[in-house]
């Protein structure tokens, strides 16, 4: 059992004094080191990980760079429903609504090939809207992640 594992099983009050002794214990090896004319430098801690969201944003900015280069050919790299849900991600991750409207516009999408994506994703359960009497989805209401949708973009981008 490692030192870490068996720290998450102390009080609080021990976990505060256990890293108060690894402080001092650190400040006094540094100390010695440096009475002894070594050069002492803080260890790097490395790139620290991002996160899912910015995770998504990335992915997002890579793929309209992508399409802003492929020009005339950027249908040959279309993937609406992969684009609406790591968008509807971030909108999540940010804690802001999405209409379908907005949706479309952002990702360029034409109002018929949306809405079968939409309906798509609906109907497997990756997303939730209202619709409007007629049984069709409504445009101007806010799109979300189900659980479902939730769960199946944080498992593709975790890796990423």
């Amino acid at each position: 059992m490692t030192a870490d594992i068996r720290l998450l099983r102390w009080p609080e009050r021990d976990r505060e004094e256990y890293e108060r002794l690894v402080s001092a214990l650190e400040r006094v090896r540094a100390s010695a080191a440096r009475s002894r004319g070594e050069i002492v430098a803080p260890v790097p801690a490395g790139p620290e990980e991002p996160s899912d969201a910015d995770r998504a944003r990335t992915l997002l900015a890579q793929r309209r760079q992508r399409d802003a280069m492929a020009g005339s050919l950027v249908e040959l790299f279309g993937e609406p429903g992969w684009d609406i849900l790591l968008t509807l991600f971030v909108a999540y991750e940010e804690a802001r609504p999405v209409t379908g409207e907005a949706l479309g516009a952002l990702l360029s999408l034409r109002p018929a090939v949306l809405a079968r994506w939409l309906d798509l994703l609906v109907r497997r359960t990756l997303i939730r809207c209202a619709a409007n009497g007629a049984g069709t989805l409504d445009p101007s209401t806010p799109l979300a992640l189900t659980d479902d949708g939730l769960t199946l973009v944080l498992r593709c981008i975790g890796g990423a």
